[in-house]
């Protein structure tokens, strides 16, 4: 077995890979991916299977599902 190879790294600070981003989120895989075909939020392809998610982009993107109270406007 090769013991170098590096399985689940962690995200560098600030960012988060999929599942983390999801929970992050409130919303599912699913949505999360959607969100992402749909191009809601904004990712970046490390590779085929790896996605990073920034923690600002995702704040950014949440915000525009916001709905303002009566009177806040």
């Amino acid at each position: 077995m090769n013991e170098n190879k590096v399985v689940g790294a962690a995200a560098p600070v600030g960012y988060f890979r999929r599942a983390g981003a999801a929970r992050y989120c409130g919303v599912s895989l699913r949505t999360l991916g959607e969100f992402q075909r749909r191009r809601i939020v904004p990712f970046v392809r490390i590779s085929r299977r790896c996605v990073l998610f920034k923690r600002e982009d995702l704040d950014r993107a949440l915000e525009r599902f916001r709905v303002a109270a009566i009177g806040e406007m």
